[in-house]
């Protein structure tokens, strides 16, 4: 029973972490419109990888890197000014592209390329509102649930491991076939998103402002 709680513990806590909007998922979200699902998994499989070094991190230091977020406020406002950054960008960005008959970029001039497995490792890897969450959250199972950190038993770590990386996985797959469907049904719809996605990063950047001007 306890090996079972641990893998389903992973499962859900992943899947719970991954629904919000965040880089990786745009990134699968525009993949998969721009090109199709088969190529945007190739980045959902390395940023599941990357999910599973971040765990690992937030498991053997969590107690340390909370106590230095919590003690350097710098870092708090440069997040929230990264996320606003962002969400200007993607709501005011233009791309100067070929588009095809539903109005989506397929040729974009680039100075540099990435592979797909590499960009989705590289999303998965550094993002620190990720890790943020994972150390929160093994506090939060430490203290309520049960003790997870690197000297329980090793099958436990590994099945939690497991259920993190397959809930990853399902979540930015079911991304990747929703907007598949909307691929079908809208023109236009990578400028939507991203417009969308953008007005989102900028609200959660001034909600941040907010919560750490009045704290």
């Amino acid at each position: 029973m306890t090996v079972l709680i641990y893998f389903l513990l992973g499962l859900i806590t992943a899947i719970i972490g991954t629904l919000p909007l965040g880089t990786t998922n745009v990134a699968v979200i525009n993949t998969t419109i721009k090109e199709n699902v088969q190529n945007a998994l190739k980045i959902v499989y390395t940023a599941a990888l990357a999910e599973l070094i971040l765990v690992s991190i937030a498991i053997q230091f969590n107690i340390q890197i909370e106590n230095f977020i919590n003690t350097n406020v710098w870092l708090q406002y440069t997040i929230a000014f990264i996320l606003l950054i962002v969400g200007f960008i993607l709501v005011l960005g233009r791309k100067e592209c070929v588009k095809d008959e539903n109005k989506e970029c397929i040729i974009i001039k680039k100075r540099y390329s990435l592979s797909k497995q590499m960009l989705g490792f590289l999303l998965g890897l550094i993002n620190p509102t990720v890790l943020v969450y994972w150390i929160l959250i093994i506090s939060f199972l430490n203290k309520k649930m049960l003790y997870l950190n690197t000297s329980i038993e090793c099958l436990l770590l590994i099945l939690f491991l497991i259920g993190v990386f397959i809930g990853k996985i399902i979540t930015l797959y079911g991304y990747g076939r929703f907007s598949h469907i909307l691929k079908v049904n809208m023109k236009n719809i990578t400028t939507r998103i991203n417009r969308i996605i953008g007005a989102l990063l900028i609200c959660v950047s001034i909600f941040q402002f907010t919560k750490l001007f009045y704290n």
